[in-house]
């Protein structure tokens, strides 16, 4: 292993930029792949709902999830398939919003066993293969379930329908064919382990370890101590073994590096060096950024209602029920609920009275709702969008990017008030909605480098077609 030295830098050095181009690119893809699939799960499981052909789990919103769980896959008699789907569809899509909100897509987080368990949940329902005739019991229900919603249905539901089904197909698909790519990277991560913390170790006795028998005796008495918790993959520890004395080892360690290509990347890179950056698909990048939004919105626009009615609960007494039974009977109109919030200035720290009238504030977060979903379902909002002038895109991005920071602002400051005005009694009862704001202001700093990339990029074409130079040239 004279040429060990040479591998094993040139082995660490891959492995860095795979994992830098991981974090930094594919798992926040992945992550995109999974939120649109909560999307039009969600959408699906609330159409099935409002339908009457499931029944929701009563007790959903109560659940507590912290870890990945798969939906029950034991079989049930055919009669209770409204209530059984109900809540198995219901963990499935509380499942999903989990891992779009909370789950956190990066590698040291993403271990094998959690890829393991993520494959596993991703196979509780094949979107691909959604049949009655399907041999597991979920695909098969809910295949059923989605049927008899098709049946004497209009023409555009039953568009609709298969639509959502041949997407979430996708979607999985997608993210499947990215999982088994993120496995085959934290193989290669693991073995890279073994070499840099084992076997360059000054411990690691080489003499002992110049065959292949010594070097796994070798691998196997350090590994608990250095490794510690870290579970030892026999067939991992002997691929490694396998790279450094097998007859074809130099074919083997070759393997690994084409693995460990970035292609993709390489690929786009190549395409934007020909015909410089494409300014459109840009701008169509930072609305699917937009898009992105549904999932945090469809959650805090859920946790909100459930605040107010906490809120507004303290008030309920029987004089005020007297009241508004009176003007019902009457038909007088009844006074707009609203609160007064503090909004405070980030930059000098002085705080302003605000009142939000509820009605109207939650009709427009149920308004965006509508408009991220489409986005993210490809509807027809996106339809329009995609049609348009990279003006009016623009005006749209830029529009929803600032009231997305007014959003954030009043609801940050609307968790405040909750947190004061809810007496100690009912406040554990409070949603909180930190969580949902931190995940709203990091895609709000998305959308906005994606939207500054873009100013960025059509301010030098402008620049270099005053040059009288074309892009590429200028490149």
């Amino acid at each position: 292993m004279e040429d060990s030295g040479n591998f094993e830098q040139e082995l660490q050095s891959a492995l860095s930029k795979k994992a830098e181009w991981f974090n930094g690119q594919q798992l926040p893809q992945t992550l995109g792949d999974y939120r649109m699939l909560h999307t039009i799960v969600k959408n699906l499981f609330e159409l099935l709902t409002k339908k009457s052909l499931i029944i929701p789990d009563p007790y959903r919103m109560d659940k507590r999830i912290s870890e990945i769980i798969i939906p029950d896959t034991k079989p049930f008699p055919e009669g209770d398939i409204a209530k059984e789907m109900g809540l198995r569809f219901s963990d499935y899509e509380l499942m999903l919003d989990f891992i779009c909100t909370y789950f956190r897509f990066s590698l040291d987080n993403l271990t094998l066993p959690k890829i393991k368990k993520l494959v596993e949940f991703n196979a509780c329902i094949e979107w691909d293969n959604l049949s009655p005739n399907s041999a597991k019991v979920n695909t098969k229900s809910l295949a059923m379930v989605i049927s008899n919603a098709k049946s004497g249905a209009q023409p555009v539901m039953v568009s609709m329908l298969s639509d959502a089904i041949q997407k979430s197909a996708d979607a999985l698909r997608t993210i499947n064919a990215e999982m088994a790519e993120l496995v085959t990277f934290q193989k290669e991560m693991y073995k890279g382990e073994i070499r840099q913390k084992i076997i360059a170790n000054p411990g690691f006795n080489k003499e002992a370890a110049n065959s292949s028998e010594g070097e796994l005796a070798e691998i196997k008495r350090l590994f608990p101590k250095i490794m510690g918790k870290t579970p030892l993959y026999n067939d991992l520890v002997a691929e490694v073994i396998k790279e450094d004395f097998d007859s074809k080892r130099d074919q083997l360690r070759a393997e690994i590096f084409n693995r460990l290509q970035i292609k993709t990347v390489a690929k786009k890179e190549e395409v934007a060096k020909k015909k410089g950056p494409d300014t459109k698909s840009m701008l169509i990048d930072t609305v699917f950024a937009v898009g992105g939004l549904a999932p945090t919105i469809q959650t805090l626009h859920q946790k909100l209602e459930e605040d107010f009615k906490i809120l507004f609960s303290k008030k309920q007494n029987f004089f005020s029920a007297l009241m508004a039974a009176i003007k019902r009977a009457f038909k007088l109109k009844e006074k707009e609920l609203t609160v007064t919030v503090v909004m405070k200035d980030p930059k000098t720290d002085i705080g302003r009275s605000e009142v939000i009238k509820v009605n109207e504030f939650m009709t427009n977060i149920a308004s965006k709702e509508r408009i991220y979903n489409g986005i993210a379902n490809r509807g027809p909002e996106f339809s329009k969008i995609m049609g348009a002038t990279e003006e009016s895109i623009l005006s749209f991005v830029t529009k929803q990017l600032s009231e997305a920071k007014m959003l954030f602002s009043l609801i940050n400051a609307l968790d405040i008030h909750f947190k004061k005005e809810v007496d100690v009694i009912n406040r554990p009862k409070l949603k909180g909605l930190q969580i949902e704001l931190s995940a709203l202001r990091n895609s709000i700093v998305t959308i906005n480098k994606k939207r500054g990339e873009y100013l960025s990029v059509r301010e030098e074409h402008e620049q270099m077609k005053n040059l009288g130079m074309p892009d590429n040239e200028a490149k």
